[in-house]
């Protein structure tokens, strides 16, 4: 049974956010939902529970999303989520691309790989936020752009949230507040919370560019201890190009600087003549490659999702599919529980579960691939003898089809995963 009241249109001012950026003020102060964080995963939540009656509002600090050089490959897991939530129009408004494999290349050949039964998605992650957030808004999402949430609390239980735009403050009261602000989340203190993280490892990035021959069907990638690259095409045009090191091979080989730097740690792992006509179209960009997450997910009156309720190693490419998983689990859980309590508690723990799978396989991954010299070489020796004993890997090499489901990161999980328990 539902738990919200009848809609009555009269509330709000419900007006679309566009893409010039503008501020819109609700009339009346109060919400079902605000949202704090505008990117994918607010703007669809918000968008997602709009259109199922509830007043929504989002809170978007910045006028226009910038090229972070993050996250932009749903793998087939992610895109069911995103067939649940009926949002594939969104996708094919934001230029996003279909993929059906992963494809492995050794001495710049590509290696014989099997296709998914079903295909991920890549997309140009800027390109899919504002796509999101003006679609938010045709579903009923009041949006206040840019805007800061500068402080909440309760008072007789209520949540409040007090919002600054331009030069007015305005104090605004929901049901319940949902922390959607990324990676280095400030909602998380809300929460009554904390970030917590694993030491930085690696570090990944690179560059969007166009002109780069590669096949459209497939995310490509390179392998050798202690580094990896990866390209795959992003949208019609646009490709991305990246890079999967330690921070001191960037200083050293100069694709931290420059896109020439870029292509020529590039071109030695991709096919002779896919850079000669790349040209770069936008900014170079990395980041470390590290799990961080919210001590507390679920507070009394609000929620964390994607990234600010914890963020997989980008380096393994799950943050996007966990995202919309987030929403799916989340908009279900509020449609269908009366008790916001309860929905917001059972939401964390599913969350909660689902993140240790990932964050253990990170880690594993980590170890694994990205670490040289001969302890490196023993797990990596141990890991092809549990593949050929398992080839599944106790579920884990189906983890970008299938997903975390059924999973559990564990440490008997991990000692068959790098062949430990074999005689």
């Amino acid at each position: 049974m539902g738990c919200r009241a009848p809609w009555d249109p009269h509330r709000f001012r419900i007006m679309p956010a566009d893409r010039e950026g503008r501020v819109v003020v609700a009339i009346n102060r109060n919400f079902d939902v605000v949202v704090v964080g505008g990117g994918i995963a607010g703007s669809v939540l918000a968008g997602v529970l709009a259109r199922a009656g509830f007043g929504v509002l989002v809170v978007e600090k910045e006028t226009r999303f910038r090229d972070r050089v993050r996250g932009e490959a749903v793998f087939p897991w992610g895109a069911a989520e995103v067939r649940r939530l009926g949002l594939r129009d969104l996708l094919a408004r934001a230029d996003a691309v279909e993929f059906w494999a992963k494809q492995r290349y050794d001495d710049r050949r590509p290696v014989a790989t099997p296709a998914w039964e079903t295909p991920g998605i890549a997309v140009s992650h800027p390109r899919l936020q504002e796509e999101a957030f003006v679609w938010a808004g045709e579903q009923g999402v009041t949006a206040l752009r840019p805007a800061r949430a500068v402080a909440f609390a309760r008072e007789n239980g209520i949540p409040r949230v007090s919002v600054v735009a331009g030069d007015r403050e305005t104090e605004i009261r929901a049901r319940l507040v949902v922390g959607a602000d990324g990676k280095l989340a400030g909602t998380r203190r809300w929460a009554d919370g904390r970030t917590e993280a694993d030491r930085e490892h690696h570090r990944m990035g690179g560059v969007a560019a166009t002109g780069v021959v590669l096949d459209r069907t497939r995310v490509s990638y390179a392998w050798t201890p202690g580094v990896a690259v990866n390209w795959f095409a992003q949208g019609v045009e646009t490709s991305r190009l990246y890079l999967v090191t330690s921070a001191a091979r960037l200083r050293e080989s100069g694709a931290d600087r420059s896109f020439d730097g870029v292509k020529a740690f590039l071109a030695p792992f991709m096919p002779e003549g896919a850079l000669v006509d790349a040209q770069q179209a936008g900014p170079i960009g990395y980041y470390p490659n590290n799990d961080v997450w919210a001590s507390r997910i679920a507070g009394d009156g609000i929620v964390l999702v994607g990234d600010a309720a914890g963020a997989p190693d980008p380096s393994q490419g799950h943050g996007i599919s966990l995202l919309f998983r987030d929403v799916r689990e989340l908009s279900e859980l509020l449609l269908s529980e009366r008790d916001w309590h309860l929905a917001t508690a059972e939401f964390a723990a599913r969350r909660e579960r689902t993140f240790a799978v990932l964050r253990g396989f990170d880690r594993w991954c980590a170890l694994l691939w990205f670490e040289d010299g001969p302890e490196s070489e023993r797990r990596r020796e141990g890991y092809a003898r549990a593949a050929q004993a398992d080839p599944t890997q106790g579920g884990f090499a189906r983890l970008e089809p299938c997903g975390p489901d059924g999973l559990i990161a564990d440490e008997a999980t991990r000692r068959r995963y790098f062949g430990e328990d074999l005689a």
